[in-house]
């Protein structure tokens, strides 16, 4: 049993399901609970703000102000003042997290926060990144998009990634960070180990 109280952030989560990472990231919440860790997530709801208890997990369910922005990197901010909010709320009434480990780029932003302002550690998981969903397209979106992949990369203590494959292509795109990625391949038998190995290192 491993003694830790971890805080999850994703915009996605079961049934708010855009892709696959809402199922990896309810499985791996599923997963650490076996292991005796107390998991809580905050993630995205489009409808009524809620908290639901999902086979031990406490699951946080915030819904941004505004749905409709002129883009997505505006959205993610408004909804990461309210992952924020939420974060901090839970904090001052449960005490520190061990661990926050964001999902994706969108929850970068408040895991940052969170680092600053109650210096919880911070782990980054990456499920893809901006350069293959955009086809290494080059707006100012797209850049925007990187930067935060970056800074999200260089501040967190870990990065998590699912492949080796993914190993290489976040090292070869952000330089000097590759001691720090952790590999740990979804659904497998050593998946848990290799997460807690990065939540613990």
């Amino acid at each position: 049993m491993v003694d830790l109280k971890v805080l999850i952030l994703s915009w996605e989560y079961p049934p708010h399901i855009v892709g696959e990472m809402a199922w990896h990231v309810r499985e791996l919440t599923k997963r650490l609970k076996a292991r005796g860790l107390e998991v809580y997530v905050l993630t995205y709801s489009p409808s009524d703000e809620r908290v639901e208890v999902d086979e031990g997990v406490i699951v946080s369910r915030v819904k941004p102000p505004i749905n409709v922005t002129t883009n997505i990197v505006v959205w993610s901010f408004i909804f990461t003042t309210k992952l924020q909010a939420a974060a901090a709320d839970l904090i001052y009434k449960l005490g520190s997290f061990d661990v926050v480990d964001a999902h994706e780029w969108i929850t970068v932003d408040a895991a940052l926060a969170l680092k600053d302002c109650f210096d919880a550690p911070f782990i980054y998981t990456i499920h893809s990144l901006e350069k293959h969903r955009s086809a290494n397209s080059a707006t100012p979106l797209n850049i925007a998009i990187e930067s935060i992949e970056e800074i999200g990369c260089r501040e967190a203590k870990r990065i998590i990634v699912n492949s080796e494959w993914m190993r290489k292509e976040v090292s070869a795109k952000i330089r000097g960070v590759d001691e720090k990625i952790k590999v740990a391949p979804p659904y497998t038998e050593s998946w848990v180990d290799k997460v807690l190995e990065a939540y613990e290192g």
